[in-house]
């Protein structure tokens, strides 16, 4: 693809023509380029790194930082695909901002790293995230449910709508008020999604969610105690429609009308203070975001329900990906009987 110059020109409708070349991605492409980028941009925040190094050896530099980063990743038990995926996002931010790094991306050292990279991580099973067993998730709640503060009913509600619906962090951080509205024909909730990793053409669906047996599970009941808390705050569906259904919650401050920030970052740290606060584990390393998603598939499997309604819920169009989620799959398999004999 020729690239545009970065020197200004004439041209009024620059800024157009950009949009339409982005455009030749899918819309779940664009935004899950943009979740890479935002952990990346909080990664060289944390190293207090700028994006475009201002040393003598920019280009040098900024290669050495992503491929730091890249490494990170594969250190943190991240897939190559996941991998592979955030170089395309970062080839797709500089392309229209400073083709220059974009060359340097392009060059035979890059190409060197994601080979040995490659070859590395050929035979390396990336480390799932760890699912909640119902046991784990009462004494989650139990332990939020005596805070009776603003983040900890946040958190309560994230938790159990994140698990019910099976959605991945970067949908759970882009909800708003106006995305949950009462079912129908069941007792309980209905969650619109407006983007997903395979809607390539971004029509958005509808998730439900019942209502559980057991109120301290209850994941409606604990989303409709958190809309009363924004209530509070002045923030209501009909006021404020695209509010955050999830916003920052800051100390003193409170209810934030900003969006959380990195959302599988924030979820991640939410899940592994909360398990250790909780007393469920003190390895906290092992959940992650994608705990929650990982929660529903297992649990939904050990009750029996289909795999075909479990998939309707949770997005998956291949059966064995699905399989993948399900902690206990294997386990299943262990028995004692023979002891019994």
């Amino acid at each position: 693809m020729e690239l545009l110059t970065t020197t200004p020109v004439a041209t009024p409708n620059r800024d157009s023509i950009l949009t339409t070349i982005r455009d030749e991605n899918a819309t779940s492409t664009q935004k899950a380029y943009a979740q890479a980028m935002k952990s990346l941009f909080a990664y060289y925040e944390r190293q207090g790194w700028e994006f475009y190094p201002s040393a003598p050896d920019s280009t040098g530099v900024f290669v050495e930082r992503v491929l730091s980063y890249l490494r990170h990743l594969a250190d943190e038990g991240r897939s190559l695909s996941t991998i592979n995926k955030t170089l395309a996002a970062v080839k797709s931010h500089v392309t229209y901002e400073n083709p220059t790094y974009y060359a340097a991306l392009q060059t035979k050292l890059v190409k060197a790293f994601m080979e040995g990279l490659t070859r590395q991580l050929r035979d390396h099973t990336p480390r799932k995230a760890q699912a909640f067993t119902v046991a784990d998730l009462k004494l989650i709640h139990k332990h939020l449910s005596k805070k009776h503060t603003p983040r900890a009913v946040r958190d309560r509600a994230l938790i159990a709508l994140g698990i019910a619906t099976a959605l991945r962090s970067s949908n759970i951080g882009t909800l708003t008020l106006s995305d949950i509205t009462p079912a129908l024909t069941i007792d309980g909730l209905n969650v619109r999604v407006r983007f997903s990793k395979t809607d390539q053409h971004g029509k958005g669906h509808t998730v439900p969610v019942a209502r559980a047996a057991d109120r301290l599970l209850d994941p409606v009941r604990a989303v409709n105690e958190w809309v009363g808390v924004l209530a509070s705050y002045g923030f209501t569906r009909e006021s404020a429609p695209d509010f955050p259904l999830f916003p920052a919650v800051r100390g003193q401050r409170g209810v934030q009308p900003t969006p959380m920030l990195h959302p599988n970052i924030a979820i991640t740290e939410l899940l592994r203070s909360v398990v250790a606060a909780s007393g469920v584990s003190t390895s906290t390393d092992v959940y992650s975001s994608h705990s929650l998603r990982a929660t529903f598939i297992t649990l939904s499997n050990q009750a029996n329900v289909s795999e075909k309604d479990i998939a309707a819920v949770s997005g998956h169009r291949d059966m064995n990906t699905l399989r993948s989620y399900d902690r206990t799959t294997v386990e299943r398999a262990a028995q004692a009987d023979y002891l019994n004999a």
